[in-house]
């Protein structure tokens, strides 16, 4: 996941494509306004819990038991 002020959204997305080219499976979550791990300034933001939704539906999509 990233965010529309990333400062690293560039190679965020370059990354992301060249792992598609690879054959990677790899999702990539854009939040808009967003600054470089912005989730983690504030636990109780509603932008939080849906970032860590996001990863936990990955996750449990890609390692489920």
């Amino acid at each position: 996941t990233t965010g529309t002020r990333d400062l690293f959204l560039s190679n965020t997305v370059r990354v992301h494509r060249k792992m598609r080219a690879a054959g990677v499976e790899a999702e990539l979550v854009v939040f808009e306004g967003q600054s470089h791990a912005q989730y983690a300034a504030d636990p109780w933001a509603p932008e939080t819990k849906e970032h860590f939704e996001e990863l936990a539906r990955f996750f449990d999509k890609h390692l489920a038991r």
